[in-house]
């Protein structure tokens, strides 16, 4: 079950791992996962702006009432990709690679933010040995 939940949601991985120890710690790790997920989409949400600006003049007029209007606008979402999909083809390439380049930071960061709590919920239950300092307790092990 923890494998498949590091892959749909690390934030609820942290708060279900029994390797984390303490509540604490899991809450700590949890919290570190969902500002590491957050920061990765805000990053790939602005690639994705940059390129739909690219694709389309915009005023400051129809900036504001797009603002205004917010998302409620039938078919926002539809001129939003049809907007992208104008943008010159170096600007989709530069800002595909930065979205790509957010998820690969965001996969390196999520390992060692794993790495990290699980040492230290180790040093909390005394059970971190610098020959193996990935074992699993006896008392986390499974039965």
């Amino acid at each position: 079950m923890s494998k498949v939940l590091f892959f749909v949601s690390p934030t609820l991985n942290a708060l279900a791992d029994k390797r984390k120890g303490t509540a604490g710690n899991k809450i700590d790790c949890a919290f570190q996962h969902y500002k590491n997920s957050t920061i990765s989409n805000l990053q790939i949400g602005a690639c994705a702006g940059i390129a739909a600006l690219a694709g389309r003049s915009v005023t400051m007029k129809s900036i504001a009432e797009a603002v205004a209007g917010g998302v409620k606008k039938p078919g926002m979402l539809k001129t939003f990709i049809e907007c992208v999909r104008n943008a010159p083809t170096p600007v989709k390439v530069i800002t595909g690679a930065l979205a790509g380049i957010s998820l690969l930071y965001r996969t390196y960061k999520k390992g060692t933010i794993e790495q990290k709590y699980i040492d230290r919920a180790q040093f909390v239950d005394h059970t971190f040995t610098p020959d193996n300092p990935h074992a699993v307790p006896d008392a986390y092990q499974a039965k």
